[in-house]
């Protein structure tokens, strides 16, 4: 799967790089630059180079993971409980350079995974996920937000 994984990620960064920088999502509020920075935290969590705490109680988080290991897509226009309605300010100068900083958070999480084998990052929704997890829930979070621009 890592393999397999590896290729879909690369091929969204090059669809992301098609987007245009004022393009309108199907829905949502995030613009491309809000949306490409939005996917970088949860790379920055899973690489090990953020670290969270769940923000949910247990039993939800538990109903979470039946819906992440599930073969169901998100929900468009699902409410993030950890964002809620509120658009971050952005980090980036740029698209072109949120969605650099995108493929540098991938590449490190494919190095920090192979250098820690078994290495248990916390997801603040989805509760404590390791490597598989992780492909899981990255794979299920960027077709979302594929969709959302109609790349996918």
């Amino acid at each position: 799967m890592q393999a397999e994984s590896k290729d879909f990620f690369l091929k969204s960064i090059d669809l992301m790089r098609s987007l245009d920088p004022d393009q309108r999502p199907l829905w949502g509020q995030m613009g491309p630059q809000h949306m490409v920075e939005h996917i970088v935290g949860a790379w920055r969590i899973s690489n090990g180079r953020a670290r969270v705490q769940t923000v949910l109680p247990e039993d939800e988080v538990a109903v979470r993971r039946e819906f992440l290991f599930s073969d169901r897509d998100y929900q468009k226009n699902i409410a993030n409980p950890v964002l809620g309605s509120k658009k971050p300010t952005l980090r980036k100068p740029s698209l072109d350079a949120a969605i650099d900083q995108l493929e540098d958070e991938m590449n490190a999480f494919f190095t920090f995974h192979d250098a820690h084998p078994g290495a248990i990052e916390t997801h603040p929704v989805f509760g404590d996920l390791d490597f598989e997890g992780w492909l899981t829930f990255q794979t299920k979070h960027m077709k979302h937000h594929l969709h959302q621009f109609d790349l996918i």
